[in-house]
């Protein structure tokens, strides 16, 4: 349990029981016995996944909705990549219009070096302005595989399969780049030529050198599955700085939660920021990081690891789409203004709020939509150990157990009023937006005997 402020305690036992409310949806494994050619390509995906986490964390201007578009996009290539080799599987045509395939490869396929291609000439594409090591890493892993490929597969079979999954990447990226907001962003992640609202209560840049609104416009991107207009958010508070007010009464348990931050809320708040560039994961690697670390541990056949990827890409993309278009059309300020204002002139919080308005949260958008789609593939009960941080000594990284993944998407969410930078009805929005987008993609079915048992 967290150590919280006593008059908190209620309304944290309050989040718990919400939390409780998630459905549990049924487990889509597959159970006939896995071929060597999968296992391969089992293991490559996972490799490909964790150099995209260290892709995303060391190449300037990837921040969280564009890291989440992203890995959305990547997670399609392989996909798409993937399915001459997929029994039954279905392509993302169905639910994504305007994205084109190219006609199938020649039989026979060899779904590895498909795979291969694919993700690398992705992770290129992508990351264009990747730091040269990762870019040389890109480089040695597709070559190091398709090399032990052609050891044990006919050459020929290995180079007509390579050519299909680089033709895929190269379409899924042209896809991409019909999106003119979505596409490239990561170039101009800061937007000067935006002016904030200004209004009582509203966000403005703050700190000694502002800093300009990030990707305001993210709202209006492309989305895939789930857009803003298809679901309702629920407005704030109503702002007001009376006392006995609602509002008051939000930021007066950040400020008290801060004084003092206890040792443990110090540590999951800084276990969950997840917010410098360069210097840790973004709140989006953070979950690709927690799945990867969840697919060591508890494997899963390939067709159903390519899915949970699949869906987990598209999921966390949608929802940051929709907060950040409910971002900047309530446009709340953070706590650490109000307080100022309000309660203590000297008041920080423990970490520099971002420059983006406060509501909803994403990081709780986040943690929510992973926790339905890890859910839906793992079960309600896992017990798992987030080792993301566990080497680091800057900040408290300490491995951290967990017993089930709705645990963590709610510590997730309470780490950023623990850390000052969100009011709780930020977060409680944040889940519920993210527990309806993961729910929808989790109910789409990627494989035609799922659409038979569903029927």
């Amino acid at each position: 349990m967290m150590s919280l402020p006593a008059h908190s305690i209620i309304r944290y036992l309050g989040w718990l029981i919400f939390g409780c409310m998630i459905p549990t949806f049924s487990c889509r494994h597959h159970a006939a016995p896995e071929s060597a050619e999968f296992r391969v390509a089992r293991e490559l995906s996972l490799e490909w996944n964790r150099l995209l986490v260290e892709l995303e964390r060391n190449t300037p201007g990837y921040r969280v909705p564009i890291t989440a578009r992203t890995f959305a996009y990547v997670s399609c290539a392989a996909w798409q990549a993937a399915l001459p080799g997929l029994n039954e599987g279905i392509s993302i045509q169905k639910y994504c219009p305007g994205y084109i395939q190219p006609s199938r490869p020649p039989f026979p396929f060899y779904l590895p070096a498909s795979l291969n291609a694919a993700y690398a000439e992705s992770m290129r594409q992508f990351f264009p302005t990747a730091p040269p090591h990762l870019q040389e890493k890109i480089q040695w892993l597709e070559s190091g595989q398709a090399e032990a490929f052609r050891q044990e597969v006919d050459p020929d079979i290995c180079r007509t399969s390579a050519n299909y999954g680089k033709r895929t990447a190269i379409a899924v990226w042209s896809w991409s780049a019909t999106d003119s907001i979505g596409h490239d962003a990561f170039l101009n992640n800061f937007d000067r030529h935006y002016t904030p609202p200004q209004c009582p209560g509203c966000w403005q840049p703050g700190g000694s050198q502002p800093i300009p609104a990030l990707l305001p416009h993210w709202g209006n991107i492309r989305a895939f599955l789930v857009t803003p207009g298809s679901v309702e958010v629920q407005a704030p508070v109503n702002f007001d700085e009376h006392p006995a007010s609602a509002c008051y009464a939000e930021a007066m348990e950040v400020y008290s939660i801060s004084k003092p931050l206890s040792k443990e809320n110090h540590w999951i708040a800084e276990l969950w920021s997840d917010d410098v560039p360069g210097f840790t994961v973004t709140p989006t690697g953070r979950w690709v990081c927690i799945a990867n670390q969840v697919l060591e541990q508890t494997p899963l056949p390939l067709p159903q690891m390519l899915q949970l990827y699949l869906k987990m890409g598209l999921a966390l993309s949608d929802a940051l789409v929709i907060c950040w278009d409910a971002k900047y059309r309530f446009n709340r300020e953070r706590p650490e203004s109000y307080i100022r204002r309000n309660i203590r002139a000297d008041w920080n919080p423990l970490h520099e709020s971002p420059s983006f308005p406060a509501y909803p949260s994403g990081h709780a958008a986040l943690g929510a939509a992973s926790a339905v789609l890890l859910t839906d593939f793992f079960g309600e009960t896992f017990e798992f150990t987030d080792r993301t941080h566990e080497d680091r000594r800057e900040f408290a990284g300490q491995a951290r157990q967990y017993r089930s993944f709705d645990e963590m998407a709610h510590e997730n969410a309470f780490s950023r009023v623990a850390l000052g930078v969100h009011f709780r009805m930020d977060c409680e929005e944040g889940l519920r937006l993210g527990r309806i987008v993961g729910e929808r993609v989790a109910n789409l079915a990627f494989f035609r005997d799922d659409i038979s048992m569903a029927r």
